[in-house]
């Protein structure tokens, strides 16, 4: 009676407790005006850089709850909440960047049916002001850290033309304090990204950096680049992409830069 007991026990908890989570694998590619970006692209337009940060990421399930999906702590690219994605190889114009590639987050969500996803580009306050000699990785990168602000650049991205092209450092500015004793940023830079037709296992998430330069002059021979500053006025159109007011920092409207397709 007493095992019996035990047994119906043991079946409640465990279905109580559900099926268990699964892996998912959520890959990132780079395209201008359609086309794949790489750095040794042979037509008009290359690939300088393209590395950033993303946390909080969370998958949308059919009723509407949004789960979170805790990435693989791997030691090189992802902690449990933050992962650094690196979609330039080093090679042809990426001269600043490194032949190591991460293209996907991996981690694991609860057992569900998910059509949508959201994740946040940048780095938590609580960990964007440390130290990153003394970081763990992925926050350890030097190329990610802007010494002179405080803390990290949440997104690297560039690309040249024939005779043209455009960069972004995206971070936080206006930082009070000193390294390890920052008390807040006035523009904080964090973008809010929501992908309410993302289906895993099926899509890709699409980063279209002409959205950075949407109707600016990119054939005038004169560079156009984005370092955060309240005076860069190239920053306005890449902040406009990006959701970002410009001026505040804070959200304002929608971003175009992400966005998701069919896998081909």
């Amino acid at each position: 009676m007493i095992a019996r007991a035990v047994a119906t026990g043991l079946a409640a908890l465990l279905a109580a407790c559900g099926e268990p989570p699964v892996q998912v694998q959520i890959p990132f590619i780079a395209v201008l005006d359609g086309m794949p970006m790489a750095c040794d692209a042979g037509g008009e337009a290359a690939l300088t850089d393209l590395r950033f940060y993303v946390y909080d990421v969370q998958l949308r399930d059919t009723a509407g709850a949004d789960r979170k999906l805790e990435l693989r702590a791997d030691n090189d690219w992802q902690q449990v909440n933050l992962a650094l994605l690196d979609l330039e190889t080093g090679a042809g114009r990426c001269v600043n960047g490194t032949a190591k590639l991460n293209n996907a987050l991996v981690g694991t969500v609860a057992a569900g049916d998910y059509r949508g996803l959201s994740f946040t580009l940048g780095v938590p306050f609580a960990q964007n002001h440390g130290d990153p000699l003394r970081a763990a990785p992925p926050l350890g990168d030097a190329a990610m850290h802007w010494h002179w602000r405080g803390g990290y650049k949440f997104l690297r991205a560039g690309f040249v033309t024939v005779d043209d092209g455009f960069w972004i450092h995206l971070g936080s500015t206006g930082c009070e304090g000193t390294l390890q004793d920052i008390s807040g940023c006035s523009a904080p830079n964090r973008v809010t990204v929501q992908l309410h037709d993302f289906v895993p296992g099926r899509d890709v998430v699409v980063v279209d950096l002409g959205a950075l330069v949407s109707g600016a002059e990119l054939d005038d021979a004169t560079a156009t680049d984005c370092s955060s500053g309240p005076a860069e006025e190239y920053c306005v159109t890449a902040f406009r992409a990006l959701g970002l007011d410009h001026a505040s920092g804070m959200t304002s409207g929608v971003q175009s830069l992400f966005s998701s397709r069919t896998s081909p």
